[in-house]
């Protein structure tokens, strides 16, 4: 029986066992850290570390001193394809989990590639984030609750496990006859002097002119000027961060996350029903006082309080989520008629509140004009609602499991779609189109949009244009491209953008202005 438990769990003679969740390779599990996440994998190939060490070269090169274009794209393909190229992948038998990781990497590239298309610095960075989640969501094989919501301490563990491993590798590869007796011992050392001797350096240069003079005439690409922008500070932590970022990812794509399968027993049916009664009954009783004033017409009076009110109903379509997923987990496999009969009551009463959700958002923009940030939320709103339906899809098809992919497969889909309409684009052709039917135009915050606004500010009167373009800038690097910046430079080249103060921040309608 010894080794029996031995061979499982491929420790070695004599190392204590406790199952799939307890220490591997014949160590006790450490008091700190939980090192048993991980199948330890083969050393990596030679081009990983290398890659790594690209990737962050070339970032730190392009990124910290513009904005947001072609330069975070590029960096995004050599991530990609240094992974892709490099790691030893993992052995996958299902071919739904393989379809559902290409699929990943397709959309990080597509979302990588709207800092290309889009010039708004909020949304390239958004999607830039929702990029990483998803490639460490591919590189950790997501396919449970578990594995989803702890992506980011796992990655931090594969950051910790990553150095080492890559380490073997390069001390495999460095040549005998060097006088080198520990390779990786001083790797890590000139790595780590560097950077904090570079910090150090930076954050003096910026405390005493003189010396950051000295620094400076070492050349222009350090930029520590008055006053003094930090700039080896940012080149070096961008170095450092893609560079563990990547062999994050190689560790994860090549290791075998141990997923925890345990039998939930069903607990007593009132202590989940209670609450799903109870829930439903009061979100009933709200639909009720809402459907006259909700759905039988709209007044000025009832569109300012739905501002008030959209917020508090997002986030209660949330907690239902949340309480129809603790009670689905609470029921195990039993009661699974009278779990579907309670849960799908509330899940179609939250629909209904979702809805209303919507129509409290339609109201108030009807009165008040788009904005950025209603958009946003109206768009969260409609992918909980996708959530809701999936809910109910894969109840009913006896697939639950397939809801943690769904859910960061959707929401990558979902700000992928948003990112192609463009934010900024459609709140300016909508402000546009409310302008020329009469109401009043916010020129200040249609000023604050990004150049992705431009062609449709373009159709404005002449001189509302003008104050309304007043802010634009044209300031970028070639590596810095975008097609919406360069195209909203061509649409205004022959235009005089400086325009006299504004009377005012608000310009009156057509109507309102005779």
């Amino acid at each position: 029986m010894a080794s029996t438990t031995t061979a499982a769990t491929g420790g070695s003679p004599g190392a204590v066992s406790s199952g799939a969740w307890g220490p591997g390779a014949g160590e006790p599990l450490p008091p700190i850290w939980p090192r048993d996440h991980w199948a330890e994998p083969a050393p990596p190939r030679l081009a990983l570390p290398l890659a790594a060490v690209g990737a962050g070269a070339v970032a730190a090169l392009v990124i910290p001193d513009a904005e947001m274009g072609i330069n975070v794209f590029a960096v995004a393909l050599l991530i990609a394809g240094g992974v892709l190229l490099s790691v030893r992948p993992r052995p996958v038998t299902d071919v739904h989990s393989r379809l559902f990781s290409v699929a990943l990497v397709v959309l990080v590239v597509l979302l990588s590639a709207v800092s290309v298309v889009r010039a708004s610095e909020w949304l390239a960075f958004v999607c830039v984030l929702a990029a990483a989640a998803l490639a460490a969501a591919a590189a950790l094989g997501v396919r449970q609750w578990s594995t989803l919501l702890g992506t980011g301490p796992l990655m931090l563990e594969a950051v910790i496990r990553a150095v080492p491993w890559a380490g073997i590798t390069l001390q495999r590869n460095t040549p005998r006859r060097l006088p080198i007796q520990a390779p990786v011992a001083v790797l890590t050392g000139v790595g780590v002097g560097v950077a904090c001797a570079g910090v150090i350096g930076a954050l003096l240069a910026s405390a005493d002119a003189k010396f950051a003079s000295l620094l400076s005439s070492v050349g222009e690409w350090f930029r520590i000027e008055e006053p003094p922008t930090d700039l080896l500070v940012g080149r070096v932590v961008i170095l450092v961060l893609v560079t563990l970022f990547v062999l994050a990812l190689g560790f994860a794509a090549s290791s075998t996350l141990k997923q925890r399968s345990r039998v939930v027993k069903g607990r007593h049916p009132a202590e989940w029903m209670v609450p799903l009664v109870l829930v439903a009954a009061t979100i009933a009783a709200f639909l009720a006082v809402e459907a006259g004033q909700l759905f039988g017409g709209s007044t000025v009076g009832h569109a300012a309080r739905a501002r008030e009110g959209f917020g508090q109903l997002i986030v209660v379509t949330v907690l239902v989520l949340l309480l129809i997923a603790w009670s689905g987990r609470s029921a195990g496999g039993k009661h699974r008629r009278l779990l579907g009969a309670g849960a799908g009551t509330l899940l179609a009463l939250t629909l209904l509140l979702a809805v209303s959700a919507l129509s409290r958002l339609w109201l108030y923009q009807d009165e008040y004009g788009w904005t950025v940030a209603r958009l946003n939320a109206g768009a969260f709103e409609l992918w909980v609602v996708v959530l809701l339906l999936a809910v109910g899809l894969t109840w009913l098809l006896r697939r639950t499991d397939w809801l943690p992919r769904l859910a960061i497969g959707s929401a990558g889909l979902g700000l992928l779609a948003l990112a192609v309409a463009g934010p900024d684009a459609l709140v300016a052709t909508a402000n546009v189109h409310r302008f020329e039917q009469g109401h009043d135009l916010d020129a200040y915050y249609l000023s604050q949009l990004s150049e992705d606004a431009v062609p449709a500010l373009m159709e404005l009167p002449k001189d509302v244009r003008r104050c309304v373009l007043s802010a634009t800038t044209w300031g970028r690097p070639w590596y810095a491209w975008n097609l919406a910046h360069s195209r909203a430079q061509g649409l205004i080249e022959d235009q005089i953008v400086t325009a006299p103060s504004c009377v005012s921040d608000v310009i009156p309608g057509s109507s309102g202005r005779g």
